[in-house]
């Protein structure tokens, strides 16, 4: 099979990229090595779509979130998935009140609008079931929620509506560069690509390992050494405890655990970070990471009924050690091969920019782009 361009992964990255692609008059593989789209990374999200007001100014990331915080609302509206502006607090004691500020600045910096920082009465007028000694927030109104794999999966489909070739059940084991196209074998094909764009999650350096010149490895550009979260998903009973997306203040090892509603009623309260990661597939659950889940987000929402709890569940972020952003561009050390690598929160935010950056590299490595005119939704 020969296309224009191959996409690695099927998640929240590739499914967005083959979307957007899938407006071109262009032959495009979507390959997944799961038994459909958004298993691995992206159905183990916070379905937040956050404003745009954490990503260090000048960053990758903090250009495609706020774009894609932006363009949601209109992309729920096309592909009819669920989507919420309810806002976000970042809530905090006194003590956290620089740090607050701060990230109010890097907002503003980065473009994001309707940011304003609330003192305590405005606050607790606001949420009134945040603990008692919340005494400023942070307010970004433009932050919103949504079901993940309803994203996903609205782009992938509208993709295949449109022409994209998705390959399920098809693991990537080899690929090998002759002359201008790539030969890429998955466990059950063999496909031909003159382009390939790397979306593979966590999976991503190994995808990366297998088309790089004998001698040289993934690590020396970047190397993805997961973080894994894991939650609780509370009944809709305790659905209406928050009326915002509740964050607590950022640390080093993330965005702290959150309380929010979902979009279809539920609560979740997460995640954690563990670090200590061994297998980029586990996804079980461990006592002592659910154990500080519930106690650090009591310090947000005491009254939390903890009782119920309809599941808990774990996913893990593909992190690059000692780099706060995305890899997105062409690989220097391969020509025409594309890496959108370290795709972890605010990841699910940038979807509807992923497709118009990979739409950009392309046409600056010489891909004709000609959109097409029955393109449908």
């Amino acid at each position: 099979m020969k296309f224009d361009v191959a996409i690695i992964g099927a998640g929240i990255t590739g499914s967005s990229i083959a979307f957007e692609l899938s407006k071109y008059k262009l032959d495009v593989v979507l390959i997944e090595k799961e038994n459909d789209v958004s298993l691995c990374t992206t159905k183990a999200n916070s379905g937040i779509v956050h404003a745009g007001y954490d990503p260090k100014p000048g960053t990758k990331m903090a250009e495609l979130n706020v774009y894609g915080s932006k363009h949601y609302k209109k992309l729920a509206e096309d592909l009819n998935f669920h989507y919420k502006q309810i806002g976000s607090l970042v809530i905090g004691r006194d003590e956290d009140k620089a740090l607050i500020e701060e990230l109010y600045k890097r907002g503003i910096a980065n473009g994001v609008e309707e940011l304003s920082i609330l003192n305590k009465e405005e606050i607790h007028e606001l949420e009134p079931s945040l603990a008692s000694d919340i005494s400023v927030a942070l307010l970004a109104k433009t932050a919103a929620i949504v079901s993940p794999w309803e994203v996903c999966i609205a782009m992938a489909e509208t993709a295949v509506k449109n022409g994209v070739t998705l390959l399920l059940n098809n693991e990537v084991k080899d690929i090998n560069k002759k002359e201008d196209v790539f030969i890429i074998d998955t466990s059950k094909e063999t496909i031909e690509a003159r382009y390939v764009i790397n979306a593979a999650g966590c999976h991503a350096d190994d995808i990366y390992n297998t088309v790089l010149l004998k001698g040289k490895k993934a690590a020396d550009y970047f190397d993805i050494t997961p973080s894994k979260g894991e939650y609780y998903l509370l009944d809709k009973a305790q659905g209406k405890l928050v009326n915002h997306v509740i964050f607590q203040t950022p640390s080093k090892v993330g965005k702290g655990v959150l309380v929010s509603q979902t979009v279809h009623g539920n609560l979740i309260v997460g995640p954690n970070a563990s670090t200590d990661v061994r297998d980029k597939d586990d996804v079980s659950t461990k006592a002592e990471a659910l154990a500080f889940v519930r106690e650090k987000a009591v310090l947000s929402v005491p009254s939390i009924n903890f009782r119920e709890n309809i599941r808990n569940f774990s996913g893990e972020r593909a992190t690059i050690a000692g780099l706060d952003d995305f890899v997105i561009g062409e690989s220097k050390e391969v020509k025409n091969f594309i890496n959108f690598a370290g795709i972890k929160s605010p990841g699910l935010s940038c979807a509807p920019s992923f497709g118009v950056e990979a739409i950009k590299i392309l046409s600056e490595l010489g891909l004709s782009l000609e959109k097409k005119d029955d393109f449908v939704l």
